[in-house]
């Protein structure tokens, strides 16, 4: 069994791939709805992609794979200093299942694996933590 695990020593982006619909124009000028991506979550992906090269398998993964991620946001300055200590669950947002598409496609895009939908088992947390970053943890399922 074959498994990667990265820390990735960067604090978290609050924005993600979902976004609101727009009205926008073609170049023709015909008006269309689509989707405005952030430039904020563009420059984070980007910095990620960077951070993550260095684990890349020499061949992206082909078949069952199952991932761990686990987001360490840092506390609120209202947080009182007695809980600094301790990880808590995170329950605002951003919303997890919005997170976790910024990690997969950037997983494809960097050459972990070669698609997304060999993600067969996925476990995703959020917390806060006096330690902010991101943990992943990818490992191949015996088919």
């Amino acid at each position: 069994m074959s498994e990667i695990a990265m820390e990735v020593n960067m604090i978290p982006t609050k924005a993600t791939h979902q976004s609101s619909l727009r009205i926008m124009k073609s170049k023709s000028g015909r008006m269309f709805v689509g989707k405005f991506a952030k430039s904020s979550i563009n420059s984070w992906i980007q910095e990620f992609e960077l951070n993550i090269k260095r684990y890349r398998p020499e061949n992206p993964w082909d078949g069952p794979v199952q991932v761990f991620i686990e987001w360490r946001f840092p506390y609120n300055k209202s947080t009182p200093k007695k809980y600094l200590h301790r990880d808590e669950w995170k329950t605002t947002r951003p919303d997890l299942d919005n997170m976790e598409k910024v990690i997969l496609d950037s997983l494809t895009r960097t050459g972990f694996i070669v698609d997304d939908s060999i993600i067969c088992s996925k476990t995703t947390t959020k917390k806060h933590s006096s330690n902010p970053g991101i943990s992943i943890r990818l490992i191949k399922i015996p088919a």
